[in-house]
Protein backbone atom coordinates (compact mmCIF):
# COMPACT_ATOMS: atom_id res chain seq x y z
CA UNK A 1 0.00 0.00 0.00
CA UNK A 2 1.40 3.44 -1.08
CA UNK A 3 0.28 6.85 0.12
CA UNK A 4 0.55 10.31 -0.89
CA UNK A 5 0.63 13.65 0.99
CA UNK A 6 0.39 16.89 -0.81
CA UNK A 7 2.40 20.00 0.23
CA UNK A 8 0.95 23.45 -1.09
CA UNK A 9 3.94 25.14 -2.60
CA UNK A 10 4.51 28.70 -3.16
CA UNK A 11 7.11 29.79 -5.58
CA UNK A 12 8.75 33.35 -5.54
CA UNK A 13 10.45 34.86 -8.59
CA UNK A 14 12.57 37.27 -8.16
CA UNK A 15 14.13 38.90 -11.55
CA UNK A 16 16.47 41.49 -10.18
CA UNK A 17 20.25 41.34 -10.99
CA UNK A 18 22.77 42.51 -9.38
CA UNK A 19 25.78 44.30 -11.43
CA UNK A 20 29.37 44.26 -9.48
CA UNK A 21 31.32 47.06 -10.37
CA UNK A 22 35.59 47.21 -10.31
CA UNK A 23 35.15 48.85 -7.39
CA UNK A 24 33.16 46.52 -5.64
CA UNK A 25 35.75 43.44 -6.83
CA UNK A 26 38.20 45.83 -5.06
CA UNK A 27 36.35 46.06 -2.18
CA UNK A 28 36.40 42.72 -0.96
CA UNK A 29 39.91 41.68 -3.20
CA UNK A 30 41.18 40.86 0.41
CA UNK A 31 38.39 38.13 1.28
CA UNK A 32 39.03 36.47 -2.08
CA UNK A 33 40.67 32.43 -2.32
CA UNK A 34 43.60 32.09 -4.74
CA UNK A 35 44.39 28.73 -4.53
CA UNK A 36 45.14 27.01 -7.90
CA UNK A 37 41.91 25.41 -10.13
CA UNK A 38 42.66 22.27 -11.11
CA UNK A 39 39.50 21.36 -12.70
CA UNK A 40 39.32 21.40 -16.77
CA UNK A 41 37.54 19.77 -19.90
CA UNK A 42 34.08 19.97 -20.79
CA UNK A 43 31.73 18.79 -18.86
CA UNK A 44 27.87 18.45 -19.93
CA UNK A 45 24.70 17.53 -18.69
CA UNK A 46 21.32 17.10 -20.67
CA UNK A 47 17.86 17.44 -19.57
CA UNK A 48 14.21 17.63 -21.08
CA UNK A 49 12.11 20.90 -21.26
CA UNK A 50 9.28 21.05 -22.97
CA UNK A 51 9.43 18.17 -25.42
CA UNK A 52 13.12 19.24 -26.09
CA UNK A 53 16.49 18.63 -25.14
CA UNK A 54 18.66 21.30 -23.52
CA UNK A 55 22.09 20.62 -23.30
CA UNK A 56 24.31 22.56 -20.58
CA UNK A 57 28.17 22.52 -21.24
CA UNK A 58 31.09 24.00 -18.00
CA UNK A 59 34.45 23.95 -19.70
CA UNK A 60 37.02 24.51 -17.33
CA UNK A 61 40.33 26.88 -17.41
CA UNK A 62 42.64 27.62 -14.74
CA UNK A 63 41.64 30.98 -14.72
CA UNK A 64 37.89 31.45 -15.97
CA UNK A 65 34.55 29.25 -17.13
CA UNK A 66 32.97 29.25 -20.13
CA UNK A 67 29.20 28.08 -20.16
CA UNK A 68 26.56 27.62 -23.22
CA UNK A 69 23.12 26.68 -23.07
CA UNK A 70 21.75 25.10 -26.37
CA UNK A 71 18.40 23.77 -27.06
CA UNK A 72 14.86 24.15 -28.53
CA UNK A 73 13.56 26.79 -26.13
CA UNK A 74 16.23 28.58 -24.74
CA UNK A 75 20.34 29.07 -25.75
CA UNK A 76 23.01 31.28 -24.20
CA UNK A 77 26.52 31.60 -23.99
CA UNK A 78 29.41 33.60 -21.63
CA UNK A 79 32.52 33.31 -19.80
CA UNK A 80 32.98 33.69 -15.93
CA UNK A 81 36.45 35.25 -15.30
CA UNK A 82 37.77 34.29 -11.99
CA UNK A 83 38.17 36.03 -8.80
CA UNK A 84 38.44 33.46 -5.90
CA UNK A 85 38.87 29.66 -5.45
CA UNK A 86 38.64 27.86 -2.30
CA UNK A 87 40.34 24.36 -2.46
CA UNK A 88 39.31 23.58 1.13
CA UNK A 89 35.59 24.01 0.10
CA UNK A 90 35.53 23.35 -4.00
CA UNK A 91 33.93 26.68 -3.60
CA UNK A 92 34.62 28.99 -7.00
CA UNK A 93 33.69 32.68 -7.39
CA UNK A 94 33.29 34.50 -10.59
CA UNK A 95 31.78 37.35 -12.97
CA UNK A 96 31.11 37.31 -16.31
CA UNK A 97 32.45 40.77 -17.63
CA UNK A 98 29.14 42.95 -17.32
CA UNK A 99 29.66 42.29 -13.40
CA UNK A 100 27.09 39.67 -12.89
CA UNK A 101 28.15 37.57 -10.08
CA UNK A 102 28.37 33.52 -9.97
CA UNK A 103 29.61 31.12 -7.03
CA UNK A 104 29.93 27.32 -7.94
CA UNK A 105 30.59 24.36 -6.05
CA UNK A 106 31.65 21.07 -6.81
CA UNK A 107 31.80 18.16 -5.47
CA UNK A 108 31.82 14.06 -5.90
CA UNK A 109 34.53 14.15 -9.00
CA UNK A 110 35.46 10.70 -10.50
CA UNK A 111 37.06 9.63 -13.64
CA UNK A 112 34.01 10.42 -15.66
CA UNK A 113 31.46 13.14 -13.78
CA UNK A 114 31.29 15.96 -11.43
CA UNK A 115 28.47 17.28 -9.31
CA UNK A 116 28.34 21.15 -9.68
CA UNK A 117 26.09 23.51 -7.66
CA UNK A 118 25.69 27.02 -9.46
CA UNK A 119 24.16 30.33 -7.74
CA UNK A 120 23.69 33.71 -10.08
CA UNK A 121 24.03 36.74 -6.99
CA UNK A 122 21.08 38.60 -7.45
CA UNK A 123 21.15 41.03 -4.59
CA UNK A 124 24.29 41.33 -3.10
CA UNK A 125 26.44 40.80 -5.94
CA UNK A 126 30.44 39.90 -4.45
CA UNK A 127 29.15 39.87 -0.58
CA UNK A 128 26.95 37.79 -1.38
CA UNK A 129 29.13 35.26 -3.35
CA UNK A 130 31.29 35.59 -0.41
CA UNK A 131 28.99 35.14 2.24
CA UNK A 132 27.12 32.09 0.87
CA UNK A 133 27.85 28.64 2.09
CA UNK A 134 28.01 25.22 0.94
CA UNK A 135 24.75 23.88 -0.30
CA UNK A 136 23.01 21.20 1.35
CA UNK A 137 23.12 17.95 -0.47
CA UNK A 138 19.08 18.21 -1.13
CA UNK A 139 18.93 21.63 -1.55
CA UNK A 140 16.87 22.86 -4.54
CA UNK A 141 17.36 26.42 -4.86
CA UNK A 142 19.38 27.39 -7.92
CA UNK A 143 18.61 24.55 -9.49
CA UNK A 144 20.21 22.41 -7.04
CA UNK A 145 22.98 19.87 -7.29
CA UNK A 146 23.61 18.14 -10.99
CA UNK A 147 26.13 15.75 -12.27
CA UNK A 148 27.84 16.36 -15.42
CA UNK A 149 29.48 14.11 -17.29
CA UNK A 150 33.20 14.48 -18.30
CA UNK A 151 33.03 14.60 -22.48
CA UNK A 152 29.70 12.78 -22.84
CA UNK A 153 27.19 15.33 -24.40
CA UNK A 154 23.81 13.19 -23.65
CA UNK A 155 23.55 12.45 -19.84
CA UNK A 156 20.07 12.94 -18.63
CA UNK A 157 18.01 12.79 -15.43
CA UNK A 158 15.58 10.13 -15.30
CA UNK A 159 12.42 10.07 -12.57
CA UNK A 160 13.53 6.98 -10.36
CA UNK A 161 10.30 7.24 -8.21
CA UNK A 162 7.60 5.15 -9.51
CA UNK A 163 4.27 3.23 -8.39
CA UNK A 164 0.54 4.43 -7.78
CA UNK A 165 0.27 6.91 -4.77
CA UNK A 166 -3.39 8.07 -2.63
CA UNK A 167 -4.78 9.67 0.09
CA UNK A 168 -8.44 10.89 0.69
CA UNK A 169 -8.63 13.11 -2.07
CA UNK A 170 -5.85 11.96 -5.29
CA UNK A 171 -4.43 9.21 -6.48
CA UNK A 172 -1.35 9.54 -8.16
CA UNK A 173 0.44 6.78 -10.65
CA UNK A 174 4.32 7.93 -11.50
CA UNK A 175 6.45 7.24 -14.43
CA UNK A 176 9.27 8.99 -15.88
CA UNK A 177 7.61 9.37 -19.14
CA UNK A 178 3.78 9.79 -18.05
CA UNK A 179 1.95 10.98 -14.70
CA UNK A 180 -1.91 10.09 -13.97
CA UNK A 181 -3.53 12.15 -11.18
CA UNK A 182 -7.02 11.16 -11.00
CA UNK A 183 -7.29 9.51 -13.96
CA UNK A 184 -5.47 12.31 -16.24
CA UNK A 185 -2.91 11.72 -18.13
CA UNK A 186 0.04 13.95 -18.06
CA UNK A 187 3.43 13.20 -20.43
CA UNK A 188 6.46 14.30 -19.51
CA UNK A 189 7.56 17.71 -20.72
CA UNK A 190 10.73 17.60 -18.09
CA UNK A 191 12.41 16.72 -15.21
CA UNK A 192 15.09 18.07 -13.02
CA UNK A 193 16.81 16.16 -10.62
CA UNK A 194 18.32 19.14 -8.61
CA UNK A 195 15.22 20.89 -8.20
CA UNK A 196 13.36 17.30 -7.91
CA UNK A 197 10.63 18.62 -9.95
CA UNK A 198 8.90 16.86 -12.79
CA UNK A 199 6.73 19.28 -15.66
CA UNK A 200 3.94 17.31 -17.70
CA UNK A 201 1.14 18.26 -20.19
CA UNK A 202 -2.30 17.37 -20.69
CA UNK A 203 -4.30 19.74 -23.62
CA UNK A 204 -3.42 23.18 -22.15
CA UNK A 205 -3.01 22.20 -18.75
CA UNK A 206 0.25 21.59 -17.04
CA UNK A 207 1.33 19.33 -13.54
CA UNK A 208 3.60 20.28 -12.20
CA UNK A 209 5.59 17.70 -8.77
CA UNK A 210 8.10 18.63 -6.60
CA UNK A 211 9.18 15.75 -4.44
CA UNK A 212 10.58 16.06 -1.08
CA UNK A 213 13.35 13.53 -1.71
CA UNK A 214 13.81 11.31 -4.50
CA UNK A 215 13.85 7.80 -2.01
CA UNK A 216 11.19 5.04 -3.67
CA UNK A 217 9.35 4.71 -0.32
CA UNK A 218 5.96 3.27 0.29
CA UNK A 219 5.02 6.43 2.04
CA UNK A 220 6.07 10.20 -0.43
CA UNK A 221 5.50 13.80 -0.23
CA UNK A 222 4.74 15.94 -3.28
CA UNK A 223 3.99 19.28 -4.16
CA UNK A 224 1.41 19.25 -7.16
CA UNK A 225 -0.05 21.65 -8.75
CA UNK A 226 -2.00 22.47 -12.48
CA UNK A 227 -1.34 25.60 -14.22
CA UNK A 228 -2.48 26.94 -17.90
CA UNK A 229 0.41 29.09 -18.23
CA UNK A 230 3.78 27.62 -18.38
CA UNK A 231 5.71 31.01 -17.82
CA UNK A 232 4.17 31.75 -14.48
CA UNK A 233 4.78 28.06 -12.82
Amino acid sequence: MRYLILLCSLLLAYSCTHKSENAEIAKYADQFHHDEFLLKGDYHWAFQLMGGTQQSVHHFYPDSITYSMEGRVYSTDYTMQKLSYDQSNNKWIGHDGNGVVYVLFFKDKTEHSITIYKRKCKTAGIKEAIEFGVPKADATEDHGWNVYAYNIPDQKDVLAVHGTYWNNDHTLSITDSLVVLNDKSFAKLSYHKGERRWVGKNDSTYLQIFFQDLADHEEMYFAVGKHQDLEKM
